[in-house]
């Protein structure tokens, strides 16, 4: 089972629909506000809104991530989040569930709230 620690990395500490670029963010190591502008700028060039999930999707492949798709129990149920180290023992990744995306780094949840309880969708990791 997986660990949780709240933080909201938004520099404003806002709640609002900003998961893509905090679970971007602390996966990279990299500032909020550049993750935000590079995934503006690819929202740009495509004309998907910023939000959109092929916007996220093209930032993640120009930065090496590597997409897995959902993973299934033997007998065909999901995993929730909370049992992503059943699932993968990669240290950083970045989880897709229901309208959300949020980040592991080493065995611990980091977000603004506990995705824990929610199915585990596509998730990515970081090529070695």
């Amino acid at each position: 089972m997986i660990g949780f620690q709240k933080i909201n990395i938004n520099p404003k500490g806002k709640k609002t629909g900003d998961c893509v670029v905090r679970a971007l963010a602390v996966a990279m190591g990299r500032e909020y506000y550049d993750v935000y502008a590079e995934l503006y700028q690819i929202s740009v060039e495509t004309g998907f809104i910023v939000s959109d999930k092929r916007v996220e999707e093209r930032f993640m492949a120009r930065h090496g991530f590597i997409k897995h798709k959902q993973p299934r129990k033997s007998n065909g149920k999901k995993y929730l989040v909370a049992e992503l180290d059943l699932v993968t023992s990669e240290r950083v990744v970045v989880v897709s569930c229901a309208h959300h995306l949020t980040v592991a780094v080493d065995g611990v949840l980091i977000d603004s709230w506990d995705p824990r309880g929610k199915c585990i969708g596509n998730f990515y990791t970081l090529a070695r």
